[in-house]
């Protein structure tokens, strides 16, 4: 579901935050903290127009919560939904690019920490905020957000203090994904999963 605003500017390019908590895990902490109002406001004060949530399991529980003014008190339109089979459009929308000859501001990804939906955020130019899941076990979440924000690929985000996270979204400047094998790396031929195994946290 979605608020449509019919007086809406159509000169202004839409800037868009993606919340997604993956397929199969249920987030509500996440989902509580997006929809808050301190979050609201900031990205109603970066000139944010859309916020897009994938809610997995938990829609019916997102829609009992999320607020029906925002248009009208935030300016912007939220969109929920479930599942899709592909969610690279979504990642694409919060990112930057050249429509009719204006450029795009760039949006932000909030992602649950799995090591698969961080991948895919990162192919496409925006800023991703991870957010560990607590409620999941031995998942190594946590490891992975706070190894990669060491690298600067992402900001580590904490539940509580997302808000502050995408106060910093216009000044944070990140690092160029994917990188290239350090030296020493047994991986010497490059790509995706090779990069990822340089960042990886290894047993001590």
């Amino acid at each position: 579901m979605s608020e449509l605003d019919p007086d809406k500017s159509h000169d202004q390019l839409p800037r868009t935050a993606f919340v997604t908590i993956g397929a199969t895990a249920g987030f509500r902490a996440l989902l509580y903290e997006v929809i808050s109002e301190k979050f609201l406001l900031t990205l109603k004060s970066h000139g944010f127009t859309n916020l897009i949530v994938q809610c997995g399991p938990d829609l019916e529980y997102f829609n009992s919560i999320r607020p029906y003014h925002a248009l009208k008190s935030y300016g912007l339109e939220i969109t929920a939904f479930s599942y899709a089979p592909d969610l690279r459009p979504y990642f694409n929308q919060a990112a930057s690019s050249e429509e009719n000859n204006n450029m795009r501001r760039a949006g932000v990804v909030i992602s649950h920490a799995g090591s698969g939906s961080i991948i895919e955020a990162l192919e496409f130019d925006g800023l991703l905020v991870a957010v560990p899941n607590p409620q999941l076990m031995d998942n190594h979440q946590v490891e992975i957000a706070e190894e990669m924000a060491s690298q600067g690929y992402l900001i580590h985000g904490k539940l509580g203090f997302l808000a502050d996270a995408v106060e910093n979204v216009d000044s944070t400047v990140m690092s160029q994904w994917p990188p290239g094998p350090s030296p020493d790396s047994a991986y010497q031929n490059g790509g995706l999963w090779e990069a990822i195994n340089e960042l990886m946290p290894r047993p001590s």
